[in-house]
């Protein structure tokens, strides 16, 4: 995760601060032309989609009244993303969607607990430290998809989690954004 942190960063500031994107909402469907990086021809996996969640947050004061407002959304980086020649299958595709479809879960989850949340004395350590599990959460999740799917190999474990991500996906659909 620091790797991949630094390597974000780096990339971040070559670009003068900004990495192609686009959010879940704009675009929740992947496609192989999402996949514009340069692919890793020493890695063992065909493809690898790059997602994540960010959110932001504003709180104000009204005649007593404390108000959070706030902004998560989930992405698809198209240029950290990639796929080696020859393996743009449509199965593949689908293990590379739930990815994508795993962070959105996680941004949903995050809308929750935002919109749970009542402001205290620490609303920013707060919010980080929410955020922060959150995300604790959604690596974690897309790890243990990898093991037990051994990166879409897994034929029944990746049908077992398309099921788990789409029910969990329903259960939190109040939440979209």
């Amino acid at each position: 995760m620091g790797k991949f942190f630094t390597i974000l960063l780096v990339l971040v500031f070559a670009n003068h601060g900004y990495v192609e994107r686009f959010s879940y909402a704009e675009k929740s469907k992947l496609d192989w032309s999402d996949f514009r990086g340069e692919p890793k021809t020493d890695s063992d996996f065909d493809a690898s989609v790059n997602t994540g969640i960010t959110y932001q947050w504003s709180i104000s004061k009204d005649y007593g009244k404390t108000e959070l407002k706030y902004e998560v959304d989930s992405f698809c980086y198209p240029s950290l993303s990639w796929v080696k020649k020859g393996q743009s299958t449509k199965y593949l595709l689908s293990h590379e969607q739930l990815h994508f479809d795993i962070s959105e879960l996680h941004a949903r989850i995050m809308r929750k607990k935002l919109k749970e949340y009542k402001p205290g004395k620490n609303v920013r350590k707060d919010l980080n430290k929410m955020y922060k599990r959150v995300e604790r959460m959604r690596i974690n999740m897309q790890e243990q998809y990898d093991i037990e799917t051994e990166h879409s190999k897994n034929k029944t474990s990746q049908k077992i989690w398309e099921k788990k991500v789409k029910n969990l996906m329903w259960y939190y659909r109040a939440y979209t954004k």
